[in-house]
Formats: structure tokens, sequence, C-alpha cells
């Protein structure tokens, strides 16, 4: 063989085109072994060590994806590249062919030059060179073809029903972004493998601990209390709250006894991720057993899933928060002004605003530091968010200026409610400040008046009313 040459591994059942293969690769300089299916060329494997294989999908006994998968499932033949050959251009080849692990899939064409392009580029890539050739476990084992057989498909079956459980929870994500909704869409998904019994997911949120579950009647309440309290015991939160639990379908398999019950908990993570959340169930441990792989898969995505809504509420929250007060930041809570304006103009309700501005607040930056100016900020957006109605709306939109909208609200109900939080605001000295310092606020009032009405112009006159606010001596409201 020349220095360039290989040694292919040809598997096909066709004779005519094993033969054209054979004298492709010959006339490129390569050597070939043959086999005429997956169950031959692994019996071909226990005594040779080919470059590359080159294999036909379609096959008896063992087709090129049984026989692929097996292969890459094999620590002694993981790194062994394989080239995946079929006539048919169109169906679920490729997509078999991805699933089992192949390096290459190519459709067979009147001229196979580009099977001894693909078949060399592969052998070069591989690292096939750098290791000891062994011999694949299952040979050494000396398993029979139809136990062979037999087991590939089990894990064909496996992997399928795997890649089907992933892409169900993906997009399960992309079509909802409410994170109970995502919750209760996944156990959906996931509670055809576990009932008889009962599953429960619990799982931070805004809201805090968070679990929801459903169960067939062949759990029992005692059987969901116990299972909240195992969930509990892993470790992953102080205490699993009183989960909300509804009823499975009762149907004639949700009406099954649970004859030898067996409970599994999940933790729900990502790596590089904190823990987000369990998955928890009570079924039969025949089943526990048998899907213990897809249960394994299952909890991971949840935590892909749990981690992925976590980050974007994380995001949301970076977009629409000032980050030193945590208060709607100027551009939120001037797009909400104006969506609420627009509400005003379709039903007719009131609207007011407020300007507010912290009184003589570079002198706190000036004798204490931005360090002392910063916690002021803070302390007083909570104060102020603690005075006002959880109808009302704020946010910080300058340094230290603020605006508050409340809906239907006149002008003298505005009135009433921004002297309430000017009182407030200064009952109490601010840590970091002199005992007797007092830090003020001053406030420009402006009402919506009518459709013609702008929001430029509602704040330009909510922005008057406070400087005159300010030129009359400061902590007062005008408007």
């Amino acid at each position: 063989m020349g220095p360039q040459s290989l040694q292919v591994l040809l598997v096909d059942d066709n004779p005519i085109q094993l033969s054209l293969l054979r004298h492709l690769f010959h006339r490129h300089g390569h050597m070939t072994i043959e086999a005429r299916n997956g169950a031959e060329a692994l019996i071909v494997l226990a005594t040779e060590f080919p470059d590359v294989v080159v294999c036909d999908c379609v096959m008896p006994l063992l087709d090129g994806y049984q026989f692929c998968r097996l292969l890459k499932d094999d620590r002694a033949t993981r790194n062994l590249p394989v080239l995946l050959l079929t006539a048919q251009a169109t169906g679920l080849a490729r997509f078999w062919a991805k699933t089992c692990g192949a390096d290459r899939f190519l459709v067979k064409g009147r001229d196979l030059d580009h099977v001894v392009e693909a078949a060399m580029a592969l052998a070069k890539q591989s690292l096939r060179h750098h290791a000891t050739p062994t011999v694949p476990g299952l040979v050494q084992e000396n398993f029979g073809v139809e136990a062979i057989q037999r087991r590939l498909a089990q894990a064909l079956e496996q992997r399928l029903i795997e890649t089907a459980l992933r892409d169900s929870v993906a997009r399960l994500y992309t079509a909802d972004h409410d994170t109970p909704r995502l919750v209760e869409g996944f156990i959906e998904i996931i509670q055809e493998l576990v009932l008889p019994g009962a599953l429960l997911v619990a799982y931070r949120s805004d809201e805090g601990l968070l679990c929801h579950g459903v169960h067939g009647s062949s759990a029992t309440a005692e059987d969901r209390v116990a299972l909240e309290q195992a969930a509990a015991q892993l470790g992953l939160f102080d205490s699993v709250p009183g989960c909300h639990w509804r009823s499975a379908a009762d149907d004639a398999e949700r009406r099954q006894n649970l004859r030898n019950p067996v409970q599994r908990i999940f933790p729900a993570t990502t790596p590089g991720y904190p823990i987000v959340g369990t998955m928890a169930f009570i079924t039969e441990n025949k089943a526990a057993e048998d899907f213990e792989r897809l249960f394994e898969i299952a909890a991971e995505e949840l935590g892909r899933l749990l981690s992925l809504e976590d980050s974007r509420v994380r995001l949301y929250h970076q977009a629409i928060r000032d980050p030193l007060t945590s208060l709607y930041n100027r551009k939120h809570i001037f797009d909400m002004l104006s969506m609420e304006l627009d509400q005003c103009g379709r039903f007719g309700h009131g609207l007011s605003i407020m300007l507010v501005d912290l009184d003589y607040f570079k002198a706190v930056n000036d004798r204490f530091g931005h360090a002392v100016g910063d916690q002021v900020l803070r302390a007083m957006a909570q104060r102020m968010q603690v005075g006002l109605r959880k109808v009302d709306q704020l946010g910080r939109i300058g340094g230290e200026e603020f605006l508050v909208y409340s809906p239907q609200t006149d002008l003298e109900g505005a009135r009433i409610l921004a002297e309430r939080l000017r009182q407030h605001v200064a009952q109490e000295a601010l840590s970091g400040l002199p005992i007797g310092d007092r830090v003020t606020i001053s406030i420009g009032l402006a009402t919506w008046e009518g459709p013609e009405d702008s929001t430029e112009s509602l704040l330009a006159r909510a922005d008057l009313a406070l400087y005159r606010a300010k030129a009359e001596g400061r902590n007062r409201v005008v408007g």
C-alpha cells in the first residue's frame, strides 16, 4: 500500500454494489475488507482494524444504522469513522443516519468517486490511528447475532424516544414563556411515562417555591404527601409547599393498582447553573427501571427549561428595571404611560401624573459622597413605593427624578395622593445621614385632558408644575 492508502471495510448486501466499491477503492490504491451485513462486519472487526467503514444502510440481519450505533456505543470502535450510503434520497434515511451517530451520510449516484473522497477525508480527520486497536466489546463477549440485533433495536428505539422527548420539551418552551404553564406542559409530556402513580415538579419562581403535580386514582392522598416529603428531604429546598395536584384522566389505565410502588427523585439542573427545581414521581418499580434513562433526560430537560425561563425573566427585568433602585427605568415607565394613555382614549378613563424630585440631593452627594447618595436614592425609592397605591406606577427617569402615573385619578385625587406621599417619605431620618437631616421631595402634577392631549404635553405641564414647586421653596406639591 502507498503512504496514503487506506484499509476500508465495505459493508453491503448487494454483490454488484460491493464489487463496484471494491474496484473503485482498489483503483485509487486502497485495500478493502468486505462483509454482507452488519453482523458479518462485526465479526470481521474481531480480527481486522480498518481505517474507515463504508456501509450500506438497508441490509438484512443487522442494517447499517444498527451497526453504526453499535460501533459508536463501543469504546473500542467509537472513533472508527463510518460513512453510510443509501440509494434513497428521500424519507428518514438522513435522520436515522444522524441519530445513529454516522460521521458522514451520502446518497449513491452514478459516479461513486465522491465516496472515495469522503472516505479519505473521514480517515484523515479520525483519531483512530492514535489509539491502540482493540476488539469491540460485544465480539469479546461472544454475543449471538439475534441477541445483538435485539439489543440494537431496543437501543435505537430508546434513542428515538429520547429525541422525541427532548424535541417535545424544546417546542414547549418556544410556544410559551409563562413558568407555571411551562411546568404544566412539561408534566403533561412526562405523565404518560409515570402514571399510574403520581408526578410532581417543584421549582423556584418570582413568587417563591411552587409545586405542581398530577396523579392517577392509584396514588392515594398519603402517597402524594409522602412524595412531597421525599422531594423536600432531597435537600434541594428548605421545604416543599403543599403541591397543587390535579387528577389524571380516569380511564382503565389510570385505575390500575400499584403492585410494587417506588419513589424516584431527580434534581432539575443544567451544567454550570444552580439547581432550579426537582422532579419526583411514584410509579411501578418496573416502569421506573425501564424508563430510568428517560427520566434522567426528562430531569435534564426540566433543568434546561427552568434555567432558560429564569434567564429570560432576569434579562427582561434588567431591560425594564433601574439597576440602582429596582424601579421601572425611564424607557419602560414612559412606554407604560403611553399605553395607559391609549386606554384612556379608548375608554374615557382619567389619569394623572406626578414628576417627583428629591430636594437638595446634589448637596447630599457633595457632603457625604456618592455611595451615601446611592443609599439615599434606594431608600427614597422604597419609601415612595410603600406610600403609593397598588394601581400607581413608579419609575426613575433621571438622577434624582421620578415619574408616577395614577390611572382613573383626577387632579384633586392626585393632589391628595401626592401630599400624603410627600409627608410619608420625610417622616424618618435616612441611614447614613445626620439624625436631624431629612430628605424631602417636590412634586409637580398634571392630569390628562382628553384625546387631544399628548404624552409630551402632559409631561411638559407636570415639569412646569415641578419647576414652580422648587421655585416656591421645595418640599411641596404644585399642580
